[in-house]
């Protein structure tokens, strides 16, 4: 494959750089606190957990906060535009007033005592860790009734029995590993049930776990960094002695995943988005930081403080952050709000400050600040990676990735249903008229009802570049099946179907097909092709998208959804494919491309698709023949 070098920042990541950004964070969120310093008055989209202001976005910066004060030597204040502030002093105000129940502040405010747990036992994890690293500054110098008012929050919070049906038990974990490390009360049957039971119950192998209740159901997104991740990172910094067999094989799975990590990052930065809780965006930088931190980070120094860097600059340079410095909910001031889900509260994307907590849990002479970076994969050539137990295929075309998505299913938002996902193609998060945009994916239409992927039934990918699923999408009370087989070519991606229909369907269907959605900015305009056979969009020479009727369709077009619905830009166009009328067993090929702008392009005349009786698939297009099993 054809290795490059992209130089898109002349400049490394240096320490100055981390401490003037993370000075601009803390300086938004202190000047958004409330009078007790214990919840943010954010503005943003708020829910339930934004009552009386917002407690997450205090809990949720401790992740930062205790990773700056876990340093002895390092300072207790920073400065933003000649305003110094007192982590130390905010930390430990927030800590009081948030755990004491007299205060108008406090967090347990609305608990329901008949329920085991809620919210804000995903809060208590991150409070605990952030006492125990700030022992010595905040802990050590706290009075019995304060001691005792958060002892008790940690407590309310964390009963037993733990809850081990996703991720949530890691919760548990790190609430009473660090309560046994301050020397308070706590339950090593909680930690024991989770460390030793429950992580190999969800292990899919090859440093993958599944956000279930068990292994094998397909629930596989960033989950996977930031919480299975992060927290097994801190639970063995913190306790990890007291089991150091199991704390290494624990430590040996990150590494496993961690290998895989930089392929998900472009050259510039950005990351192939896919799944829940994209608010928490930077999130994801915790785990590999702590992994380097405890050496279960495989790659070089130098690729590790590459990617922090350019990762951290791709949300800063498309507004991320606001200009008061407080955190956006959605990925960049203009993409779609609809990025959030109901639980993520206008605090809850402080989330994100697991990237500062694992760069300060660095001390300030670490060799990761000063040594030379290592170009990330993408900068070095194209590749293709195949990971058989979530699913996915990536591809990376000059410096940008595409991820395929066979295998993960978790809910049936755009998060998840669509059948690719692209950092030069971002994708259609929000609905139009309450229906998902088909971008990247084959909807069915009973009248003006719009389907999607709702489940899978079986699934394949191969190291040679296809995918191939077997996959359900319900319309108007009907369930029909769909066969969908994907090829990898570089830029282009073939796509194969064959759709079968529900016995009971009796009213017509319709079908519309997207290829990637071609976002852009105010000021734009992209350039349009189409004719019978193909539609093409294309902006100002940089980058175009474009699908292509093999055989099947009847006609191509652009779709006209609602706008502002990219997770990423304010506007896109999305080329289509359209057939006016299905019928069981009807067979479609086309071609997708997302890439580079071209003239023309023409499908090759030997191109066709056969469905054999033997389940197997049989596609030939110009060199490629190639036979793709139905997968068990």
């Amino acid at each position: 494959m054809k290795a490059f070098i992209l130089s898109i920042y002349p400049l490394a990541f240096t320490h100055q750089e981390a401490i003037d950004l993370w000075a601009r964070l803390v300086a938004g969120w202190a000047n958004s606190l409330d009078s007790q310093g214990a919840r943010n008055l954010f503005d943003g989209y708020p829910n339930h957990a934004d009552i009386g202001g917002s407690y997450e976005g205090v809990t949720r910066m401790l992740w930062g906060l205790g990773g700056w004060l876990s340093q002895p030597d390092r300072p207790a204040t920073v400065s933003w535009r000649g305003v110094t502030y007192d982590i130390e002093a905010l930390t430990r105000r927030a800590l009081v007033n948030g755990c004491d129940p007299t205060s108008p502040a406090y967090w347990g405010i609305e608990y329901d005592p008949s329920r085991p747990h809620d919210q804000r036992t995903v809060e208590t994890g991150q409070i605990a860790f952030a006492l125990w690293q700030s022992k010595d500054r905040i802990w050590d110098t706290l009075g019995d009734n304060d001691k005792s008012n958060i002892y008790d929050f940690l407590e309310r919070f964390a009963r037993p029995p733990v809850a081990t049906r996703s991720n949530w038990s890691l919760f548990w974990v790190l609430n009473h590993a660090c309560r046994k490390a301050l020397g308070l009360p706590y339950d090593q049957t909680i930690i024991d049930t989770v460390i030793d039971d429950y992580l190999d119950h969800v292990y899919c192998g090859d440093g993958w776990y599944d956000d279930a209740h068990r292994a094998n159901v397909g629930y596989f997104d960033d989950y996977n960094l930031w919480v299975f991740g992060s927290h097994v990172l801190a639970w063995a910094q913190v306790d990890g002695h007291t089991k150091p067999e199991r704390r290494d094989a624990l430590l040996a799975r990150i590494g496993l995943l961690m290998d895989k990590l930089p392929y998900f990052f472009t050259s510039e930065g950005a990351y192939s988005e896919f799944g829940r809780s994209l608010a928490y965006k930077f999130a994801r930088l915790g785990a590999p930081l702590w992994a380097y931190k405890l050496g279960a980070w495989p790659h070089s120094t130098g690729l590790l403080r590459r990617l922090v860097g350019r990762h951290l600059r791709w949300y800063v340079d498309r507004g991320a952050i606001r200009p008061d410095s407080t955190l956006r909910q959605s990925l960049t001031a203009t993409g779609s709000p609809e990025i959030v889900e109901r639980y993520i509260s206008t605090g809850a994307t402080y989330w994100a400050m697991q990237a500062f907590g694992g760069l300060w849990s660095l001390p300030d002479d670490d060799p990761f600040w000063t040594t030379d970076e290592d170009p990330l994969p993408a900068e070095k050539e194209d590749f293709r990676k195949t990971y058989a137990q979530p699913g996915w295929i990536l591809q990376s075309n000059k410096g940008e990735v595409q991820r395929y998505n066979a295998g993960s299913m978790k809910g049936i938002d755009a998060k998840y249903a669509k059948l690719a996902y692209s950092t030069q193609f971002p994708f259609n998060v929000g609905t139009s008229n309450g229906m998902p945009s088909p971008d990247s994916m084959l909807c069915l239409m009973d009248g003006v009802v719009r389907g999607q992927r709702t489940g899978n039934l079986a699934f394949a990918v191969d190291d040679a570049g296809w995918m191939r699923v077997i996959w359900e999408q319900y319309v108007n009370g009907l369930t029909h099946t769909i066969d969908t087989v994907i090829v990898v070519r570089g830029e282009h991606h073939i796509r194969a179907h064959r759709i079968q229909l529900s016995p009971e369907h009796k009213s017509p269907l319709k079908l519309i097909e997207g290829g990637w959605p071609l976002g852009y900015s105010a000021g734009e305009v992209p350039s349009i092709r189409q004719d019978e056979t193909f539609c093409t969009a294309t902006l100002a020479m940089n980058r175009t998208s474009g699908i292509y009727n093999i055989s099947g369709y009847d006609g191509a077009t652009l779709w006209q959804g609602t706008p502002h619905i990219n997770s990423v830009y304010p506007y896109d166009v999305l080329p289509i494919l359209t057939v006016d009328a299905i019928s069981d067993g009807h067979e479609l090929l086309c071609l997708v491309h997302g890439g580079e702008p071209f003239v023309e392009y023409n499908i090759p005349d030997n191109a066709r698709g056969i469905w054999q009786d033997d389940g197997n698939f049989h596609l030939v297009y110009d060199t490629l023949d190639l036979i793709i099993p139905r997968p068990k």
